[in-house]
């Protein structure tokens, strides 16, 4: 932000002289409630839901927690596990709910207690339930996510899903001792997997404090040392399917990296929870519009938000104010002939906070 508070193109993009300075920014989310966040985040999603109605067309979601360390000393933090530094420390535990096809965040929050992480999915639910109406898609998870008891509230409530079984000794001896003629091969379709071809046997299992009784897919032969357990209450997908979609929940995981790195998800402003919950939220839009922005550039559409920035946005340029139009006129680069080229750009584009003047890009 330090960086470009003088830059006066930016400002007046925002109605102002220049942008705020760092400090108001970061002391604006003090104005701000859970609550506020929680509906401001619904009215966002039901938007971009509403004016692109393909962005979370997946009929899959993934769901993991992302935990922030913090360094300083004077906090309320809890302790846990940050994987990236590899100990347990203080930190902020959040949440962070993807789109299975178009790899954006639909969902996140902050503030979660340890003893609250089991029934976090629960308050997913709700709000997805809000923005969608009801949730037709199928939840994907780990194993760490929740509890077996929730595993069956969600199945009286009709929510399906796909997670993980925690291995015992007792279940592997088991699966170890089961014949060959029980176990079929399945091919995943997916591609530069090292191994595509998997030995997996299905059957049908109680978890304990359930009632309802789930389908469990075990395998082998994927490269792990022990069996796999995959656990799921949808009786409507093929044994490849809950495969290929349980394999690519790693969508999440690389997706969490890519925020810390080019968004500074883990560049803690504060120690209030409501302060991290506010900027996780912007997060969340930011890389929306990035994935918008990338959907508009052919041969571009599958670029992460750090290439897209590069090639596309971080370019020096003109702003010409005529006090009723602006003109944004670009340096030739080699990237400019792909910009020139959407359809969007080429006609006027009306800011509504500008008392709807026109901006052209030339």
């Amino acid at each position: 932000m330090a960086a470009y508070d003088h830059e006066p193109g930016f400002g007046v993009f925002a109605d102002l002289n220049v942008l705020r300075k760092p400090t108001y920014m970061n002391t604006y989310s003090c104005l701000t409630s859970e609550a506020m966040l929680l509906d401001f985040q619904q009215q966002i999603i039901t938007a971009f839901k509403k004016i692109y109605p393909n962005l979370y067309g997946s009929g899959f979601i993934n769901l993991d927690f992302h935990s922030i360390p913090h360094y300083g000393d004077k906090s309320e933090m809890e302790k846990m596990w940050c994987g990236v530094k590899g100990k347990t420390m203080k930190g902020v535990n959040t949440i962070f709910a993807q789109d299975a096809q178009s790899n954006t965040i639909l969902y996140t929050r902050a503030d979660i207690l340890r003893r609250e992480e089991s029934k976090e999915i629960k308050k997913f639910v709700s709000y997805w339930k809000e923005v969608n109406g009801d949730v037709n898609e199928t939840l994907v998870f780990d194993y760490k996510f929740t509890k077996y008891s929730v595993l069956d509230e969600l199945t009286n409530d009709g929510i399906k899903f796909i997670t993980l079984r925690r291995r015992s000794p007792s279940l592997i001896k088991d699966t170890l001792n089961r014949s060959p003629e029980n176990w079929q091969q399945v091919s995943l379709p997916i591609p530069k997997r090292k191994y595509q071809r998997v030995s997996v046997y299905e059957t049908e299992v109680i978890l304990r404090d359930c009632n309802n009784s789930f389908r469990q897919i075990t395998v082998k032969d994927h490269s792990r040392k022990h069996p796999t357990y995959i656990i799921t209450n949808n009786n409507n997908l093929t044994l490849s399917i809950v495969l290929e979609v349980y394999a690519k929940r790693w969508h999440i995981e690389n997706k969490l990296p890519e925020l810390v790195s080019f968004f500074n998800l883990n560049a803690l402003s504060s120690p209030l929870m409501i302060r991290v919950h506010f900027d996780i939220l912007w997060t969340l839009i930011a890389d929306t519009l990035y994935h918008r922005f990338a959907q508009d550039l052919p041969r571009f559409e599958h670029h992460l938000a750090p290439s897209i920035f590069n090639r596309f946005i971080n370019m020096p340029g003109r702003v010409i104010y005529d006090g009723e139009n602006f003109v944004i006129k670009i340096r030739k680069r080699a990237h400019t002939p792909i910009l020139k080229g959407v359809e969007k750009l080429n006609e006027p584009i009306h800011v509504p906070w500008l008392n709807n003047k026109s901006v052209e890009i030339e």
